[in-house]
């Protein structure tokens, strides 16, 4: 290599050497106003804050940059944005999409595992533990302490069981026990090995040396794993009193399901094939278990508790089901783990269910794949692109690496160093082709369009939740003091304060803000978010009320009117959206727009006759959904979204707030360079 002192890490030396031999040259490093916005958006998911700016750009020492990455990962905010990636893979959702005939949809605590990856992140967990955790959190703790709250436990270790929930909140398939299966299995391989197994369910793998009997061998483990009836308490309610009225409470509907249970019994032995009573008794077991949910999710004296799976009493071997057909069993396959990744004899797992001994084999040291599937994730948030671009799939029908040493470095680097994953990102922060600009040059781009190689930095579209945040954030409403708790809802007082992390996803009925700017679908794992362009995110950033409060609040407040002239007022708007400061033509286009346009001009409210026919409708509107809510005893419900309706009640605008509106809407706003 010629230009050895472009190398900031041995990061640089592999990308460096690809480059040279390309002969292309990397780009100059960003500005620090750019370079400070991409490792607080990467890292944290947030944008910097004005004080942030002003003290990095005065810091003029040489460790100022690892200063800075290192404050960012100390971060809480961190182990939030880290964990809404994880929970797309975990294909998270408060909902169980298609559940058990007479079930209600909701997971009433679903939003534990949600806190507990944030906390493994923020803390730090070894990813190694975390894959044993995830997999066999039961398996490591005492029998004692697995059901309940126990004094042979702490509260900590019984916190873990919280980690079940990356098996157990997916899609309930109606019960269906074998589709369940099938998504645990999906899950697991795909996450922790980058690898379909599932595929292998009716026949051979196409693809890849995986064969029927491999997907068998993991499906006796998952087989003997149930979900208990009574979940694990995690922690019980603060207030005593409050406990006992939920107790009371959850006494009497039990004791209402049991006597619906009875009356089914009674008519089955009977004889009666009374179609309208059996009816008649299925909505009122929903109704029942619907309430039943309602306490657990809302009562103050609820105990906090887990989704968890434990092993059978007496854990045996499952035959093949010859292409897939649950009667047509062939022989009889152990429990083990994946023969191409099992060099030599491959033991049996003895260990219960044989989920431990299972989690132990993906998180080993000598498993080729699992470090580097996972170093590969983290490289791709960073860089918009992994070395390998099929995050899950590092099968035959991979693409290929574009840097298969670098990725066999941070690997072995990762294992090295404890399985940390804040060690592997603060490699990749620090090095200089992280830091490059993303000017493009058409002497490069002749030689690498794709930039394969990376010789400048990509350009990426900020996910939703970066968005939401951001505006949030502008607006001054963004509480950061409340890490991890219940998940809240589109449209409610909450939703305009939290991260957007702790949105609420409904399985079978995503809300269409989400799906709007790619929200993945929580029925499989998804490694990485499509990005795409469509007219509702246009008009979302013109219309939706956050993004309008968001511009009131940059501009209606008394530090920005107690500024001394306009430049300074556009200099401000500058530094809080797009973290940077206007240059002169900026400027002089911002006064322009200003001196042009009185106050009001821009936005058209109904007159009030309008406006009472637009508030019928939307009152109609939602009376429809609500009856068909009640009249599918819960399987559907009405999404009421206040905000959809704030419009009503929009008052005209002011120049500079129109003007921080069209600012907000610009690609620059939400995009990361």
């Amino acid at each position: 290599m010629r230009n050895t002192g472009w190398c900031r890490t041995d990061i640089d030396r592999f990308i460096l050497a690809r480059l040279e031999a390309a002969g292309i040259a990397p780009n100059p490093p960003t500005d620090r106003h750019t370079l400070l916005r991409r490792l607080s958006y990467n890292l944290t998911g947030l944008p910097p804050t004005r004080a942030e700016m002003a003290a990095f750009l005065a810091d003029s020492s040489p460790d100022a940059v690892e200063r800075v990455i290192d404050r960012l990962l100390a971060s809480p905010q961190y182990g939030e944005h880290w964990a809404r990636y994880w929970l797309d893979l975990a294909r998270y959702a408060d909902t169980r999409g298609d559940p058990p005939r007479r079930e209600d949809p909701r997971f009433p605590h679903a939003w534990t595992y949600r806190d507990y990856v944030i906390d493994a992140f923020n803390r730090d967990l070894p990813y190694d533990q975390f894959i044993l955790e995830q997999l066999a959190a039961d398996r490591l703790l005492p029998a004692a302490s697995r059901h309940r709250a126990s004094p042979a436990s702490s509260e900590t270790d019984r916190t873990r069981l919280a980690a079940l929930g990356f098996l157990t909140l997916g899609n309930q398939f109606d019960g269906r026990r074998n589709d369940i299966i099938a998504d645990q299995i999906d899950v697991t391989t795909k996450a922790f090995l980058g690898l379909t197994v599932a595929c292998a369910r009716c026949h051979d793998h196409k693809f890849d040396p995986i064969p029927t009997e491999d997907y068998y061998s993991l499906y006796g483990v998952f087989a003997n794993s149930v979900v208990p009836r009574e979940l694990p308490i995690l922690r019980p309610a603060p207030s005593p009193d409050a406990t006992e009225d939920y107790l009371a409470r959850r006494r009497e509907w039990l004791a209402r399901e049991q006597e619906l249970l009875l009356e089914f019994r009674n008519l089955r032995r009977s004889g009666n094939r009374d179609p309208e009573r059996r009816r008649q008794l299925i909505r009122e077991q929903q109704r029942v278990r619907k309430n039943l949910t309602d306490l657990e999710s809302t009562h103050p004296g609820a105990p906090v508790r887990a989704h968890v799976l434990f092993d059978v009493d007496r854990p045996r071997d499952y035959p093949v089901l010859i292409r897939g057909e649950p009667g047509n069993a062939g022989k009889t396959v152990p429990r083990r783990f994946l023969e191409i990744l099992s060099p030599g004899e491959r033991p049996p797992f003895r260990d219960g269910s044989g989920r431990l001994e299972l989690a132990r084999a993906i998180a080993s040291p000598d498993n080729p794949l699992t470090a580097r599937v996972i170093v590969n994730r983290i490289w791709q948030q960073h860089f918009g692109a992994g070395i390998i671009d099929t995050p899950d799939d590092f099968g035959n029908m991979a693409a290929p690496p574009t840097h298969p040493e670098l990725l066999d470095f941070l690997a072995a680097g990762l294992i090295e160093h404890g399985w940390s994953l804040k060690w592997l990102q603060r490699e990749i922060t620090r090095s200089a082709v992280y830091q490059l600009s993303c000017l493009d040059r058409p002497d490069a781009a002749a030689i690498d369009p794709e930039n394969h190689l990376l010789w400048r930095a990509n350009l990426r579209r900020l996910s939703f939740e970066q968005i939401h945040d951001a505006l949030l954030a502008a607006a001054g409403t963004l509480d950061l003091s409340r890490v991890g708790g219940k998940s809240v809802r589109i449209g409610s007082a909450d939703f305009a304060t939290r991260r957007a992390l702790y949105t609420w996803i409904d399985r079978r009925n995503p809300a269409e803000l989400l799906t709007q700017f790619d929200f993945p679908s929580p029925d499989i794992p998804s490694g990485r978010r499509h990005s795409t362009i469509v007219p509702q995110q246009s008009l979302f950033l013109m219309n939706s009320p956050i993004v309008v409060e968001a511009a009131r609040a940059l501009v209606q407040n008394d530090t920005f009117r107690n500024l001394p002239d306009d430049e300074a007022r556009v200099r401000a708007l500058y530094l809080a959206i797009f973290q940077r400061p206007p240059i002169r033509r900026e400027v002089d286009l911002c006064r322009r727009y200003i001196h042009a346009n009185p106050d009001g001009a821009s936005l058209q409210t109904p007159p009030p006759t309008r406006r009472s026919r637009l508030a019928t409708r939307a009152a109609l509107r939602q009376a429809r959904l609500a009856e068909r809510a009640e009249a599918s005893g819960g399987r559907f419900r009405a999404q009421i979204e206040p905000a959809a309706r704030a419009h009503l009640r929009r008052d005209p605008l002011d120049a500079w707030t129109k003007l921080a509106h069209a600012l907000l809407q610009t690609n620059e706003a939400v995009l990361l360079n």
